[in-house]
């Protein structure tokens, strides 16, 4: 009876975490700092390993760092079942770290969280249309327009690649590239495997971050699968990195020097971060 009692037990455990949404924020600064969201904190890893707290009691699923280091990020709540109401704000912690809202509250969910920037520090984001999705790009004079004519199925996310000044996006379960020209292309549409899905995540939930290296590799965090996935500029996927059970991968980067850096979501709702040096050597940092 208790095998039995602890068998029920894990098995509505796993239901709990089925739809936890990981983040995707992990970024680095000019001096080789890296920040990552656990959805609770946002933390730090400094270049000699040590590991610290950025800012507390902040929920974010992206992060985004300027050519001067500041960092940005958005911070979600939800008020309860009296209200059923959400709130949002976008802050900037400072590179000298002094932490402000450059976004003040607002109810519900903001369209343009400008932490998608490309070189020019234009802001993109995702708007509903005729059941689609499309594109909108806001200047830094606060001019808005269409990205391209094209309509998207589901974006999920979206990456700005300095290394080739393309944008990429999730939509549904493909990874489409689009040209400053608007032109957008599919560059993978094969993500799902035949294996079970990550905790059951669901098809919308099934691809996360996107990162990008110097020779203009695209990585993937397929979430569902539990791999990252690299695609060459010819198109070429390959798996590069499988988590070990109950853990996934959400998020990532590159760094200058060739050290890559994994973000892994747990079935428990933990995040931790695996950084990987040329010569393969794992250090796993744990929140």
């Amino acid at each position: 009876m208790f095998k039995l009692f602890a068998f029920f037990l894990c098995f509505i455990c796993s239901l709990t975490t089925l739809e936890a949404h990981p983040g995707i924020g992990i970024v680095m600064d000019s001096k080789g700092n890296v920040f990552y969201t656990d959805l609770n904190h946002v933390w730090k890893i400094s270049k000699n390993g040590k590991q610290s707290i950025a800012v507390r009691n902040i929920h974010t699923h992206e992060l985004y760092i300027d050519p001067e280091d500041n960092l940005y990020g958005e911070h979600e709540w939800y008020e309860g079942e009296a209200t059923d109401k959400w709130g949002n704000y976008v802050w900037r912690l400072s590179n000298d770290g002094v932490f402000e809202k450059t976004i003040p509250d607002v109810e519900g969910f903001l369209d343009n969280n400008t932490l998608v920037r490309d070189l020019e520090n234009n802001t993109y984001w995702v708007e509903k249309s005729d059941g689609h999705d499309v594109l909108i790009k806001q200047t830094l004079s606060g001019q808005n327009c269409y990205v391209t004519d094209e309509k998207f199925e589901d974006i999920r996310w979206m990456y700005f690649s300095k290394h080739d000044s393309n944008l990429y996006v999730v939509d549904h379960l493909t990874i489409k590239k689009v040209t400053p020209a608007g032109d957008v292309t599919i560059i993978a549409d094969n993500l799902k495997e035949e294996k079970m899905s990550f905790g059951g995540v669901a098809d919308r939930h099934y691809v996360f971050g996107m990162w990008s290296d110097k020779k203009k590799n695209l990585f993937v965090a397929v979430y569902g699968a539990g791999h990252v996935k690299k695609i060459s500029p010819n198109g070429k996927m390959t798996v590069i990195f499988e988590s070990n059970t109950f853990w996934s991968p959400c998020g990532g980067l590159m760094a200058p020097d060739g050290t890559h850096w994994i973000m892994e979501f747990s079935r428990r709702n933990k995040t931790r971060v695996r950084k990987i040096t040329k010569e393969g050597k794992h250090t796993l940092y744990k929140t």
